[in-house]
């Protein structure tokens, strides 16, 4: 960025001579004047520029902060004298003898009171209009390396927002920090903090008026999303139906309280109860908004060929319905144990990254289904990826594996079956694994094991069947 820090020169060359910079810098004037027109700039020059003129290195090298490291100061200087004021406010608050205001000298009391209660109140002010665009800026760089996935960068942007928000009570810059905070832990896949931080902006919008508004409504289903997202699918079912209940009529009847009522029919489908999810997502039917659109429709189409009655061939058909459809529909093969649904739906949406845990399994699937293992039985043998990933991950990742190997042909197979079986009993209270991957993991267990668990597998399939789930008819 040679044209940047050139510019920067020229602002400096309208503050002093060229003769002067090249005196004060100890600079020959013919060489100031070469590096005016984009000659290389030693190093020397840059720190000389620092000492004797005061010019600030971050604005000189990046273009960050103020053109002198004297605006630094008395900027730093004012903000800190603020603060000093503010601490003799409150002690002066502090320190008045409250009860004397019943004696002959409470009128003083009382003015010295109102005085330095009022010098606080500027002092707030005043601080908060020094620390808002500061704040403000610092959230949007923050959102936006999140958005990047640039997640150490936000890591630092996070403790630089955590230090500023402590003096800036701007309550839509903290609902914002409060947002950004939830997708940040939601990204880090820190399902508690995520879920910790939405049910706060959830309960200050509930505060603000004390009945469910368009924005509630938003964080409402923003917090439902989070606890579906984990398996707490009773928790985010009861959150829509409350929170539609207590919406006024055109609210319900709006893009969200519409796509809350499809969700709350997805986590019932979770949970088995097929026919009433079922009419929950076709009732939220039209939906309006492009994003939720594609998400209902989605859930509509899974529903479908869990009843048995819409074909993979013809879900296939229906066309894209977004990225975790596109997941949703490989899974779908998987659990079908069809070749060639597998190849179809990769045909139709090719696979994602190669070098994905996920992706490099489905890989490995197909190869089994054409007989070819050994590469299989090597990536079974590597075991699943480490790192930080939610407790459901966890157990899907377990019953791909347990799939793998046993299509594979590896002995290991009963031994990732009982590792996702203990994973499966040992759930956090309230957490539900998705029917996806207990198909899975019973379909396993129906074809390897002999004991308690096959039977379990099949009380599992029953249960679904009657419940609506005609597509578990050959499991049963």
């Amino acid at each position: 960025m040679p044209n940047e820090f050139q510019s920067r020169l020229s602002f400096l060359c309208e503050r002093w001579p060229q003769a002067e910079i090249a005196r004060k810098t100890g600079t020959q004037r013919n060489n100031v004047s070469r590096y005016m027109r984009g000659g290389k700039i030693p190093m020397d020059f840059g720190a000389e520029l620092v000492r004797k003129l005061g010019v600030n290195p971050a604005w000189l090298l990046v273009g960050e902060g103020t053109a002198f490291l004297s605006d630094v100061n008395a900027g730093t200087s004012r903000m800190a004298g603020d603060l000093l004021e503010l601490v003799a406010a409150m002690n002066s608050v502090a320190n008045m003898q409250l009860g004397s205001l019943a004696g002959k000298h409470h009128l003083k009391v009382l003015r010295e009171l109102n005085d330095a209660l009022s010098r606080f109140q500027d002092l707030r002010t005043r601080i908060n209009e020094r620390t808002g665009p500061i704040f403000e800026k610092l959230l949007k760089d923050y959102w936006a390396a999140l958005d990047n996935w640039q997640l150490e960068k936000a890591d630092d942007l996070k403790r630089a927002a955590e230090q500023v928000a402590r003096l800036c009570d701007n309550e839509v810059l903290q609902t914002q920090f409060e947002r950004t905070l939830s997708y940040h832990a939601f990204l880090r896949r820190d399902a508690d903090e995520a879920i910790r931080q939405q049910s706060k902006l959830f309960r200050r919008a509930l505060a603000r008026e004390g009945l469910i508004d368009a924005n509630g409504l938003n964080e409402a289903f923003n917090l439902a999303n989070a606890l579906q997202s984990v398996g707490r699918l009773e928790e985010a079912r009861a959150l829509c139906d409350a929170v539609r209940t207590m919406a006024p009529p055109a609210l319900r009847r709006s893009n969200v309280g519409k796509f809350l009522l499809a969700m709350s029919g997805y986590a019932l489908m979770e949970l088995g109860e097929l026919h009433e999810a079922l009419k929950r997502i076709v009732e939220a039917e039209p939906q309006p908004d492009p994003r939720m659109a594609d998400a209902q429709r989605s859930m509509l189409i899974i529903a479908l060929m869990y009843t048995g009655r819409l074909s993979f061939t013809q879900a296939l058909a229906m066309g894209e319905c977004g990225q975790p459809h596109r997941l949703g529909m490989v899974t779908q093969a998987l659990w079908r144990e069809d070749g060639d649904a597998l190849s179809e739906v990769l045909k139709v949406w090719p696979p994602g990254d190669a070098r994905d845990w996920f992706w490099q399994l489905v890989a490995h699937v197909r190869e089994c289904d054409r007989g070819q293992v050994r590469a299989a039985q090597a990536f079974v043998k590597a075991g699943v990826p480490g790192g930080r990933r939610g407790y459901n991950e966890g157990f899907d990742q377990l019953v791909y594996m347990t799939l793998l190997a046993r299509k594979a042909k590896d002995k290991s197979a009963g031994k990732w079956l009982a590792k996702a079986q203990q994973h499966l009993e040992a759930a956090p209270g309230g957490t539900v694994m998705s029917v996806l991957a207990r198909t899975i993991h019973f379909r396993s267990a129906q074809l390897i094991d002999t004991g308690p668990l096959k039977e379990q597998a099949s009380q599992f399939f029953q249960q679904h069947y009657e419940k609506g789930f005609g597509a578990f008819a050959a499991f049963t």
